[in-house]
């Protein structure tokens, strides 16, 4: 549904209230304010392509009333004639460049090996006849929150949209054109032209792919992920530079070189350099952080003293460079980076459960990975270099771990809290990856995808999948319920279910061939954020209670039986509303393993492969996803613990990252599917067509690093005009 859809709608008086005291109405696309809600509304209309007001006489769309009525003064009752003949296809159109006009493809489209389309073909020329269709799939709207329709375009977020009274996860979505009974050359038609069809509630609003537009358009974590404002980030800095004195006391003036006789804690050890010594604060004796900081920087100097064959560390020991370690991963800024990373990058990845963490028991390779990834999440600058002067230091120290080349098997039935220290180092690779695909250099990002994140897809399938199981909680009694072994394992489930969604993003964006597949999930899904974010063991045993009460189908139900089920022709409004109580993060998994499912459609030689179990797939999870939106949940506890318009610097941590957009990742494998199965309708119908275009219809280059591939694909589907 349109911005515009949505004002014509009744219920949308229920949202119609003043955005500030002085009785403005504020436009949530450009933030214009009005007086009168009349004209809010007539305003938003000029952000659509619909045109409401028809003329009796000539049946003339137009956008505004006053428009019309000026057409009506000189309307003779007779349409308005076209202008000249299109004779350009409709990829040089767009691209406003020469057409040769030739057939079946015009000279341009031939050399770039794509599907060359008329919509407007002229007359004597052989093209593909098509029939007048009935009627034409519309964009439905999944609504939303409590049913009232949303003025918003699809995808716009903000605290905009908190003061409007709608919900987190108020996106629009277009009904797929898979549920049309016909896959036609004529769909094709229809999706690929970039003229205006007159036909009733289309718009180019329909293919909107904002966040997935900038996801790959953009690199780097903060320009890629929902990592806060600007100015929401230097607030966190702000509080932290105001609560520092109260952390640990700040005696820097004073140096440790008349008092290193006296103590000799580690930190001091093998610091022989007077230089070094003397820069070391006193508050670092009675630091708990302190011996974190020396462990860290033995295990810098270790990979940077003895590099192994083809190492990535280009570092040289030396005194200067002991001294910038020193300080870059003090206690001071330890605390500080750590606060970085859960205030700013937790949201995006929950895969360490911060009410029970403890920095001064944790391996201080996971320490120096979260580190790295809060400097990189900075909002100084500063930071962000020092950081990478260590990426490489890191990914080193968290790969040669004893505990990530020991062995990790046990059984679900073992305490996983014996194990937090192997969980912890797989967290840390974790973590390694994600900032080097992201920060890092070129060769970097190939050496993750290509060799790290298969490691740790290893080590994920050595541990075991199916152990990533909760242990059913209500059955146990509070004396019984241990919080350490709910987080170890909540830990566990997190850490593989992001393993999958990384390694579909390396699918989706780098067109690389999946690793893992849906079938081996047979795991549990993640719990609600109200229970994940408890601050105590009572209250994380009391969530569990209220949200998956005894007979709660989350017990019995496993990742693959989810999808599976998906992927049936039927589904009873009880499997849909059980999916759509799993929450945002555990849809988003499901939606991400479509696009899985979709490259080994595209992969597949058989003629018998069939897209039915896609087209399934992609309209249960709709069903589900607009049952969770409908529902009071989609912006309250459980899944929703803070709203945009709340947000300050201490909650930051619990708000919902950029997972919430999966409804965009559920609409970019919904118009892959539609162009697969055009394309499969074209290499039937007309060979010779088929023949001259590339053979993939989507993606046909493997492996890139770049994401300008799939950025060109997303680029074109918000181009095309229904």
């Amino acid at each position: 549904m349109s911005a515009a859809n949505a004002i014509s709608s009744p219920e949308t008086n229920k949202c119609d209230k003043p955005l500030s005291t002085s009785g403005n109405y504020q436009c949530i696309v450009c933030s214009r304010q009005y007086k009168r809600r009349e004209h809010l509304h007539r305003h938003l209309a000029s952000h659509t392509s619909e045109r409401h007001f028809r003329c009796e006489s000539c049946a003339g769309a137009f956008q505004r009333a006053d428009v019309l009525k000026r057409h009506t003064r000189t309307c003779d009752g007779q349409p308005s004639r076209a202008g000249a003949r299109r004779r350009a296809c409709d990829r040089c159109v767009r691209q406003k460049k020469a057409c040769s006009g030739g057939q079946p493809s015009c000279t341009a489209c031939s050399k770039k090996k794509i599907l060359c389309v008329y919509s407007a073909p002229e007359s004597g020329k052989t093209t593909i006849q098509t029939e007048p269709r009935a009627s034409f799939p519309t964009s439905n709207v999944l609504l939303g929150q409590h049913g009232s329709n949303s003025i918003f375009p699809f995808g716009i977020t903000g605290p905009e949209s908190a003061e409007l009274g709608t919900g987190l996860f108020d996106n629009l979505l277009c009904q797929s054109l898979l549920d049309d009974s016909s896959s036609s050359w004529e769909n094709y038609l229809h999706l690929m032209s970039t003229s205006q069809v007159q036909v009733p509630c289309q718009t180019s609003d329909a293919h909107c792919l904002p966040f997935l537009h900038r996801f790959t358009s953009n690199t780097g974590l903060v320009a890629s992920f929902e990592c806060g404002t600007q100015e929401q980030r230097e607030q966190i800095a702000s509080m932290l530079e105001l609560g520092s004195s109260d952390m640990v006391p700040n005696t820097e003036s004073s140096s440790l070189s008349s008092l290193s006789q006296v103590f000799s804690p580690p930190l001091l050890e093998n610091l022989s350099d007077p230089s070094t010594v003397d820069c070391i604060p006193h508050n670092w004796l009675s630091d708990p952080l302190s011996l974190k900081t020396h462990e860290i920087l033995l295990l810098v100097e270790e990979v940077v003293r003895i590099k192994p064959r083809n190492s990535s560390v280009t570092l040289d020991w030396s005194p200067t460079l002991k001294n910038a370690c020193l300080q870059f991963f003090s206690p001071r800024n330890l605390r500080r980076c750590l606060e970085f990373y859960w205030s700013i990058w937790h949201p995006n990845v929950n895969i360490i459960h911060r009410p029970s963490f403890d920095a001064v028991s944790a391996k201080p390779a996971l320490l120096a990975a979260m580190a790295l990834m809060g400097a990189c999440v900075s909002p100084d600058m500063p930071d962000n270099e020092d950081a990478r002067m260590y990426l490489n230091c890191v990914e080193e120290i968290v790969f040669i771990d004893n505990d990530f080349n020991s062995d990790l098997s046990y059984s679900s039935s073992c305490s996983l809290a014996h194990h937090r220290s192997k969980i912890q180092i797989l967290q840390a690779a974790y973590i390694v990856c994600l900032y080097q695909n992201w920060e890092g250099c070129e060769s970097s990002k190939c050496r993750v995808r290509r060799h790290r994140f298969a490691t740790l897809v290893s080590t994920a399938r050595d541990i075991g999948i199916a152990t990533a199981t909760h242990l059913d909680y209500t059955c146990l009694s509070r004396a019984e319920f241990q919080w350490k072994e709910y987080s170890a394992r909540e830990e566990i489930i997190r850490l593989f279910t992001w393993t999958f969604l990384l390694d579909t993003a390396f699918v989706i964006f780098n067109n690389l061939p999946p690793r893992m597949l849906f079938k081996e999930m047979n795991m549990h899904f993640s719990t609600p954020e109200t229970c994940f974010q408890a601050e105590t063991s009572d209250q994380c045993y009391q969530q569990i209670l209220i949200h998956l009460p005894v007979g709660s189908p989350y017990w019995n139900l496993s990742f693959r039986r989810a999808f599976e089920a998906l992927s049936k022709d039927y589904n009873s409004p009880t499997t849909c509303t059980s999916i759509a109580n799993l929450g945002p993060l555990n849809m988003f998994a499901l939606a991400s393993a479509i696009h899985s499912q979709i490259f080994q459609y595209r992969s597949s030689l058989s003629t018998y492969h069939s897209l039915s179990p896609i087209r399934n797939t992609l309209h249960n999870w709709r069903d589900a996803w607009q049952a969770f939106v409908l529902s009071p949940a989609s912006s309250i506890p459980p899944h929703v613990l803070v709203l945009e318009a709340d947000l300050n610097p201490r909650n930051m941590w619990k708000r919902n990252g950029f997972y919430r957009n999966c409804a965009e990742y559920w609409l970019l494998a919904s118009l892959m599917a539609d162009r697969l199965a055009m394309s499969d309708t074209l290499s039937n119908a007309t060979p010779a067509l088929a023949h001259n275009s590339a053979l993939d219809p989507i993606l046909d280059k493997y492996d890139q690093t770049s994401m300008r591939q799939i950025n060109d694909l997303i680029t074109g589907f918000q181009s095309f005009q229904l």
